[in-house]
């Protein structure tokens, strides 16, 4: 009986402390299950955990008005790079984009999409305008010089090459077929990739944008 009880006297506060360790590693293992999450989500698209960061540039609107970092601060930014002219990837790019832009903006406001040329030499504000607002009269079209062009297309990574060696003017330009999504603080934290469907892209977007607000 003595021996019995001594035993439950050193078993009762042994057995609590492998309780409490064995607590302690596990919310130490969610922890660090966590952080990797935060660090590395596995959510389709996002650049995380370092997005680039765009820098100012500049360029032209379709409305001839000066359009720089300024206008990309405070929004969630869909960006395409294309050319008016171009027989395809655009248009159809473009129409995706017109119909998810139409179910997202019932649920956000801080939304814009921005088509910006990398043919700035044939797309005139005029031309930029005609196009953009074919898709949805909120769209928002840049160009300019190829220099300013070049501000944006360089800090992002985008190549694209213009097949004009001849003098004609109805030359193809191959360019990325990919659609970037920036945040409010104007860090590439996206990437849609081809071929684009609307109802993917609304959830890819939901959830990059879920992930940084909640950061």
């Amino acid at each position: 009986m003595i021996k019995s009880l001594s035993s439950s006297k050193f078993l009762i506060p042994a057995m609590i402390v492998l309780a409490v360790l064995a607590a302690g590693t596990g919310f130490y293992i969610s922890l660090k299950q966590s952080q990797q999450k935060l660090k590395n989500p596995n959510i389709e698209g996002l650049f995380w955990p370092s997005p680039k960061i765009i820098q100012p540039f500049e360029s032209v609107d379709q409305l001839g008005q000066s359009f720089g970092l300024e206008q990309i601060n405070n929004k969630w930014s869909f960006i395409f790079f294309g050319y008016t002219h171009c027989p395809d990837i655009c248009p159809i790019t473009m129409s995706v984009m017109a119909e998810t832009y139409k179910q997202l903006k019932t649920e956000y406001k801080d939304l814009q999409i921005i088509f910006v040329t990398v043919d700035p030499v044939r797309d005139t504000t005029e031309k930029l305008a005609a196009y953009v607002t074919y898709f949805n009269e909120d769209f928002i079209g840049l160009g300019g010089s190829t220099e300013m062009v070049n501000s944006l297309t360089r800090q992002i990574g985008i190549a694209y090459y213009l097949n004009n060696e001849e003098t004609s003017d109805n030359y193809l330009v191959d360019h990325s077929a990919s659609i970037f999504l920036f945040d409010p603080k104007a860090r590439m934290v996206g990437k849609f990739s081809p071929p684009q469907e609307t109802e993917k892209i609304i959830n890819q977007f939901k959830n990059i944008r879920q992930f940084i607000d909640a950061q």
